[in-house]
């Protein structure tokens, strides 16, 4: 289902003032919007989980600054976020340099890889619950609010929402709703969450396997879900993953497949057996 461009009302509350003043042209959510305080009025019982948001970014210098005011006007009272970016030679430097009072950490230098910088930052986090942003995906109004209210302090938990998906700069958004799962389900890999779209619980959390270029997030949560994670669905449009040209989804789905192929070999006999499983309750619930 394709919907307009997202719009949401400015409030004065926030940082909207404080962050430097958008690019000529730029309207509605995260321009000249943001979240209000609406969402933080009555704070959830033991108060407002902190959340660390870790960003690896490599020449996304067209999008980022999109995704950094996603986070920040989040207005959200207890945010960590750190950006890692791996060395672009692009504008990336000039607009974190710009955003800088207002990140956590940032750094451009080479790495590894995608992995090794998300592995990097979330060495550095704090938080009691984690997220992560690609530099060409943003996150939505209240977005930050729902996963905090959602939070279940003391148990391993996934937290994953509902989300769009965005061509390029176009204006049309289109929606993905997702649906409850149960734990088997994420294991072996009968339900993909979308990691614009997902968050769990820093004691859960596990470092990602640097040897995968693309299926670093599907592998990584099949592996939390593997070791007794239990996914929660926020019923609510949290992040937008975009479509471009020179995304990881347009550039290297060989890639993708094969890394895919490799980890069903990998699998026991029984894990087969489950993703069917999986597939068959879907269907039937949807």
């Amino acid at each position: 289902m394709a919907v307009g461009e997202l719009s949401f009302p400015v409030s004065a509350s926030g940082l909207l003032e404080q962050l430097p003043v958008p690019p000529a042209g730029r309207t509605g959510w995260p321009w000249d919007a943001e979240t209000g305080s609406a969402p933080f009025a009555t704070a959830p019982a033991g108060g407002w989980p902190k959340i660390s948001i870790v960003c690896p970014s490599f020449r996304q210098g067209r999008f980022i600054e999109e995704t950094i005011r996603s986070v920040l006007l989040q207005n959200y009272p207890q945010l960590e976020f750190i950006i890692m970016d791996g060395g672009s030679q692009d504008e990336t430097v000039a607009i974190l340099q710009q955003y800088s009072p207002w990140l956590t950490h940032w750094e451009s230098q080479p790495d590894r890889g995608q992995s090794h910088a998300l592995n990097k930052g979330f060495a550095r986090a704090t938080g009691a619950l984690y997220g992560w942003i690609n530099s060409d995906d943003y996150y939505l109004p209240s977005a930050f609010a729902a996963v905090a209210r959602a939070y279940q302090p003391g148990r391993r938990k996934l937290y994953f929402g509902d989300w769009y998906e965005q061509h390029g700069e176009e204006a049309a958004l289109r929606s993905h709703r997702e649906r409850p799962a149960f734990r088997f389900q994420v294991a072996v890999g009968g339900r993909t969450l979308p990691s614009h779209a997902t968050f769990w619980s820093a004691g859960a959390h596990q470092p990602f396997n640097e040897a995968l270029r693309f299926t670093l997030d599907a592998e990584f949560f099949k592996r939390l879900a593997a070791c007794g994670v239990r996914p929660l669905h926020v019923p609510q449009a949290l992040g937008v993953f975009r479509q471009h040209a020179a995304a990881k989804s347009s550039t290297i789905v060989n890639v993708a497949q094969a890394e895919t192929e490799a980890w069903s070999r990998a699998q026991p006999w029984h894990t087969h057996w489950r993703w069917r499983v999986s597939r068959l309750l879907d269907r039937f619930r949807h």
